[in-house]
């Protein structure tokens, strides 16, 4: 019998832990020590279950061969029922059976939300590792900003307009992917600007996956070839994620100040589509657009992808202000709210779930930023996150991401700020219905500690109306 992992499938190690996840199925699994060194004798290449169980006998010297191996088996077994690995008596019997993505078959991967993906079941590893994490920060998630530059100039951007404009050097990038390969980080995201305008961005793709990296794209789809969607399927990437401001191309075209961007984002969705590449959609609201979110929102389920609609908007990282001006007055918020909770599936599902949020935790961090995430800007500056570039950690030409990883002054700093550095949100009564950040408090307020009274508020309005739901119910 052959075996090995499914092409969707990822292992990671954490000290004595080990970590399956699919990004197929969106299910993983944590294991202990000897879960993860089972875990660790599986690859992408068809292996003989005896070679693996002779491995096997090597670490636990004295054990009960019958045992191992049915131990072994048992284990295959069980992870392979769920899509994580395949078996079969020939390479070719395991190209057969291989599980792939596709439209057709309604996967869960780009479907709209159920009970299933909201349960408690389905929180459990997540929550697991961000306790873990917070103990011993490891770089689970890694975002690139392969380029400053864009061909949109959306009103509501977070990133300044006057800034200078290049793309990060290809040999820096393919540096970072070997440093990330080798520090066991599983998520890469790619984004700009607009990362394709990144004239190597398919070798970079490549190299990507070449890592064994799990691959998401950020991309308004504009510049998209034939090239590129071969590339990108060939990666198999886990997703991609490209904004629709309205299904108005006036409206669309207005937020992104780019003639003719709608059809080309449209035309790129349904091409990506047709190919069988996993995309979901982003709706940011603003003033001009947000009752049309209803038709993007149709849009996106009527081809079987994810849509969701966000109603928050950050300033911007040099601290100005004036893209908020597109910001939802508190009214307007109140009443997409409300339009949202009668309409949005997914939001409903979430709510349906019943979930009731956790205590906080005074001992906790607030987020994963510099905990299990990091960024790097397309001039070589580490960030905690995309937003965060009030907050250099290292820059990439003179430092190695694991020594500012391990080893930032500013990164310490950050990982030291716990919620009990926020009193008022530790006793607010609307910290379940809030999204408190400390990046967007940064932007907006000049200091993470002070939240945005915009935020505050509309916690409160969040909260009241989710209440008025659920007594309804």
């Amino acid at each position: 019998m052959l075996v090995c992992l499914a092409e969707d499938s990822f292992v990671r190690t954490f000290g004595d832990v080990g970590y399956i996840v699919s990004q197929l199925t969106k299910q993983d699994r944590i294991y202990d020590i000897n879960g993860k060194i089972f875990l660790q004798q599986l690859t992408r290449k068809p292996q003989d279950i005896n070679e693996i169980v002779n491995s096997l006998m090597k670490i636990y010297t004295g054990a009960d061969r019958e045992e191992i191996a049915g131990d072994f088996a048992e284990f295959v077994k069980e992870l392979e029922a769920d899509g994580f690995f395949v078996s079969g008596m020939t390479e070719d019997e395991i190209t057969a059976k291989m599980p792939r993505f596709s439209y057709s078959k309604h996967d869960r991967k780009t479907a709209p939300l159920t009970a299933l993906d909201v349960s408690p079941d389905s929180q459990a590893t997540t929550e697991f590792l961000g306790r873990y994490f917070r103990n011993d920060p490891h770089l689970f998630a890694f975002q690139f900003e392969l380029t400053s530059r864009c061909n949109e100039r959306c009103r509501h951007c977070y990133l300044p307009g006057a800034r200078d404009f290049h793309d990060m050097e290809t040999e820096l990038v393919m540096s970072i992917l070997d440093q990330l390969r080798d520090m066991g980080t599983l998520k890469v995201t790619f984004s700009g600007g607009e990362c394709l305008l990144h004239p190597d961005f398919i070798p970079i793709l490549r190299h990507a996956r070449e890592n064994d990296l799990s691959v998401s794209i950020l991309s308004n789809l504009t510049l998209l070839t034939d090239d590129m969607i071969s590339a990108i399927k060939d990666a198999n990437i886990d997703f991609l994620q490209a904004s629709v401001y309205s299904m108005n191309p006036e409206e669309h075209d207005y937020i992104t100040r780019l003639p003719g961007s709608h059809a080309k984002t449209i035309t790129g969705l349904e091409r990506l589509i047709a190919a069988n590449v996993p995309v979901m959609i982003s709706c940011p609201t603003m003033r001009k657009t947000y009752s049309s979110y209803k038709a993007v929102l149709d849009w996106a389920y009527s081809h079987g992808i994810k849509g969701y609609t966000d109603y928050i908007m950050m300033a911007r990282t040099d601290g100005t202000t004036d893209n908020l001006d597109n910001r939802l007055t508190l009214g307007e918020t109140e009443s997409l709210l409300r339009d949202i909770i009668g309409y949005d599936i997914q939001y409903r599902t979430i709510l349906d779930a019943g979930i009731a949020p956790s205590p906080l935790n005074p001992d906790e961090h607030v987020c994963g930023a510099g905990i299990d995430m990091m960024c790097v800007a397309a001039d070589g500056e580490f960030y905690p996150c995309p937003g965060f570039q009030g907050w250099p950690l290292g820059n990439a030409h003179s430092q190695s991401v694991a020594d500012v990883w391990n080893s930032s002054e500013a990164i310490k700093k950050l990982r030291a700020v716990k919620w009990r550095d926020f009193p008022k949100c530790m006793k607010c009564e609307a910290k379940p219905y809030c999204a408190m950040c400390m990046v967007r408090n940064l932007n907006e307020t000049g200091s993470i500690f002070e939240v945005s009274k915009h935020f505050c508020d509309v916690a409160f309005i969040n909260k009241r109306l989710v209440e008025e739901y659920r007594n309804r119910k």
